[in-house]
């Protein structure tokens, strides 16, 4: 007997249910519920994903697949959520049994995203010992034409064989066995109509119903709030120290030809292995007008490769700020990230990370005295 996956998983998150939701993994990340604040770095890049999904479904969705694209098994299950309850956990047993995959069109009628479909799915089959995989198909209803169920389908890329009102997979298999063409058997017990809308028509009247420009306003409110607060104090003195780029190979690198190019214990510094690196990033925190008055003072000692790196701004009107910072100093402006806290290991700001002597230096500078 298969012992086949559970529907929904312990502390289940929304990112994970959509992933066991997937059918082919076309709505991977999208949010039904119209709700999901933006989660992206930079707000530009969350409305154009945003408005890429709107033109994904209106050009696309209704043909995801090619005609020659199926499920990956041979034999699978298709059921409707409007079918009656007992025939649904029965189909389920069976379906589980047999360690086959159940497709459904869509959500459950009433349901606002796919989270709370897989939660009533769960909830039916909470008490089996053997837990159906059940997927969102409807890609799969249209490209067999399944209006009726339960339905079971077998294709081998050769020959389709379809069967209505059964969901005894033995059964099927048996019949299967008895025919070497496209067949279809017809029903062979009771069928119910697919009454719930396809989950491609379900996502599009939701995107549809979505207020884009309500969508950027809240990004664009939102993003400063959600940036990560780095615990960076004020230098309280001018302080230099620095840092050895030496790293040591853990393990032998070999190419493909089996040559060592690096042995495991040998140490490096790549900035001894490149006279000519740059480096040189001024690190601020933007909202201290003296730290901004201490940019300014090197304003005019710029190199072109320098970045001026911040670790804020006002969660209120931080997009006017930035504006504000590349007019000010003819420059991009960068967002500072745990990377480089980290790698320089930065306690203090205003900092000034560069190169001297195939060390890496950085300097803190007291702004108060």
């Amino acid at each position: 007997m298969a012992n086949s996956k559970p529907i929904v998983e312990n502390d289940i998150t929304p990112e994970k249910a959509m992933e066991m939701a997937r059918d082919k993994g076309w709505f991977d990340g999208l949010n039904l519920s119209g709700k999901e604040p933006s989660s992206t770095k930079d707000v530009e890049d969350f409305l154009t994903n945003a408005q890429q999904q709107i033109n994904e479904f209106d050009n696309s969705s209704l043909s995801l697949q090619s005609p020659s694209s199926k499920p990956s098994s041979v034999s699978f299950m298709f059921v409707s959520l409007s079918m009656p309850r007992a025939s649904l956990i029965d189909a389920f047993k069976n379906a589980a049994a047999s360690g086959i995959t159940v497709y459904i069109n869509g959500m459950f009628e009433g349901d606002k995203n796919i989270l709370d479909t897989m939660a009533r799915l769960q909830a039916m089959t909470q008490d089996m010992v053997y837990k159906p995989t059940v997927k969102f198909g409807p890609s799969w209803f249209k490209l067999y034409q399944i209006q009726r169920v339960p339905a079971l389908i077998y294709d081998n890329d050769t020959i389709q064989i379809k069967m209505s009102g059964m969901t005894q997979v033995d059964f099927f298999n048996e019949k299967v066995a008895t025919v070497s063409k496209t067949t279809d058997f017809g029903s062979y017990g009771a069928t119910f109509p697919v009454q719930e809308p396809s989950l491609i028509d379900q996502i599009k009247q939701r995107m549809s119903q979505m207020d884009w420009e309500q969508k950027k306003q809240e990004a664009a409110k939102n993003y400063w709030k959600k940036r990560p607060r780095f615990n960076l104090s004020l230098a309280a003195e001018d302080h230099t120290y620095y840092i050895d780029a030496t790293v040591e190979i853990k393990r032998d690198v070999v190419n493909k030809a089996g040559v060592i190019l690096a042995k495991a214990g040998s140490k490096f510094n790549p900035l001894v292995e490149s006279p000519n690196a740059y480096l040189g990033l001024y690190i601020v925190n933007p909202t201290d007008h003296l730290q901004l008055a201490w940019l300014d003072s090197h304003k005019d000692k710029f190199d072109y490769r320098d970045q001026i790196i911040i670790t804020g701004l006002d969660e209120r009107d931080g997009w006017e700020q930035l504006a504000e910072l590349r007019k000010r100093y003819k420059r991009e402006i960068f967002l500072l990230e745990q990377e480089l806290v980290t790698k320089f290991a930065i306690k203090s700001v205003p900092s000034l990370v560069s190169i001297d002597r195939n060390y890496i230096k950085v300097r803190e500078f007291n702004v108060r005295k």
